[in-house]
């Protein structure tokens, strides 16, 4: 998942540790980042923000934070390599898949069943923080294998965002690694993708299924009238005040009796066990009362 800032630092961080950084400067180049470029750091956990910068500081030789701002106003790829180390990209196709198995026999199902009995019923899905666009070309899968030759009969909208263009340049494209495959079954790979020399890429019938845009889970308005959404793996990220903003835009975001799914390290704060029923512990899926 794309808004994720990995934990681990490799070995050469822990020698810059005896470096004071404090944490006026850290929120001074939070700040300058937001201003600068528009990425939003500041609600982020930051013993992990502030262990990815370090790391940045100490491959330019950099031991303040006023110099590395110094720094960045000299250099744009600088910019780039640490919004990269920020924003990791981990993810793959059906990642930790017990919840796509629940969302298949159990969600979708529902989802369908509780629609209108008209024509081309709409059914909207989100996945904030896409990345690369696994996850929710994974739910247009499994729409696909449930639906079959139904699927001309809904209109369906899935919707993948990002802070970052380049992964979503890369989620419309569908062209993947052999790696990203590790937890799908060989059936799905064979149905929905074709070889593109020692790569897959995804048949379109998937991809018009998902629409992909820029938008930030700090600063930007959510995508509304939702009967799933998915959410996994990001909010372990952020800090308190921000996961309560996240849960909050997502509560409204959904239609009653919509679905939310978090990462299997990710729960429903105190503040919202009211507004949200378990569906499966294990999955972390919850539905919207209402």
């Amino acid at each position: 998942m794309l808004t994720l800032i990995k934990d681990s630092a490799d070995n050469k961080t822990a020698s810059f540790s005896s470096v004071d950084l404090d944490d006026s400067g850290l929120l001074l180049l939070l700040d300058k980042i937001f201003f600068d470029k528009g990425y939003d750091f500041r609600g982020y956990k930051k013993t992990s923000v502030r262990r990815r910068i370090k790391r940045r500081m100490q491959l330019n030789n950099i031991e303040t934070y006023e110099r590395y701002m110094e720094f960045l106003d000299l250099s744009h790829l600088e910019y780039q390599r640490l919004f990269d180390d920020l924003t990791i990209k981990v993810t793959s196709f059906f990642r930790d898949n017990h919840p796509f198995y629940v969302i298949k026999n159990r969600i979708m199902p529902d989802i369908i069943n509780n629609l209108p009995s008209q024509p081309f019923n709409e059914i909207r899905i989100w996945c904030p923080g896409c990345a690369t666009g696994e996850e929710p070309y994974s739910i247009g899968m499994l729409l696909s294998d449930v639906l079959k030759d139904n699927m001309g009969r809904f209109n369906i909208r899935i919707f993948g965002t990002d802070i970052s263009e380049a992964a979503l340049e890369n989620a419309r494209l569908g062209i993947y690694e052999p790696s990203a495959f590790k937890e799908m079954k060989e059936e799905y790979k064979n149905r929905y993708f074709f070889p593109v020399g020692s790569k897959y890429r995804i048949k379109y019938s998937v991809r018009q299924l998902v629409r992909y845009g820029i938008q930030s889970l700090v600063r930007h308005t959510p995508i509304s009238r939702l009967d799933l959404l998915l959410c996994r793996n990001v909010l372990i990220y952020f800090d308190r005040g921000l996961q309560e903003k996240a849960l909050r835009d997502f509560y409204y975001a959904l239609k009653p009796g919509g679905y939310l799914v978090l990462g299997k390290s990710e729960v429903i704060m105190s503040e919202f066990r009211d507004a949200f029923r378990e569906i499966d512990r294990e999955a972390r899926i919850y539905q919207k009362k209402g």
